[in-house]
């Protein structure tokens, strides 16, 4: 059986029939960056090669967030501010990361939520027993 793949449903485009933008676009270019080229010829081999790639790196992001939870986990955030934490968990379109133990340099908070927009990266210690 093969793998169910989500449906992207674009916005109407500027001019009010099309849906989408226009892929020449900055917006475009910035919301659905690819190394396909939308102007040209699709190339079968190549577009299978990075979906493919793009497959594999979102389940290896989405087991790093089940190996975290119940884990220490360092933030760097915007601004220089770092902050540690114990993961719970996250939404379900991955937007905010539920945190318990902030600690945080204005002091700890007993639960929280973090932006994942605010968050440059985090890292965290695993088992090596594992």
């Amino acid at each position: 059986m093969k793998t169910p793949v989500c449906v992207l449903r674009l916005p109407r485009g500027p001019d009010g029939t099309s849906r989408g933008f226009d892929p020449s676009s900055a917006r475009y270019q910035a919301l659905c960056p690819s190394t396909i080229s939308a102007s040209g010829p699709v190339d079968c081999v190549d577009l299978r090669s990075e979906q493919r790639a793009r497959s594999f790196l979102r389940e290896r992001y989405l087991r790093s967030l089940i190996a975290m939870v119940k884990r220490d986990v360092k933030f760097t955030m915007y601004e220089k501010v770092k902050v540690d934490a114990v993961f719970a968990g996250s939404d379900i379109d991955i937007l905010n990361f539920q945190v318990e133990d902030l600690e945080t340099p204005l002091g700890v908070q007993k639960e929280a939520l973090i932006r994942c927009p605010d968050v440059i990266c985090y890292s965290f210690e695993i088992d090596s027993n594992l």
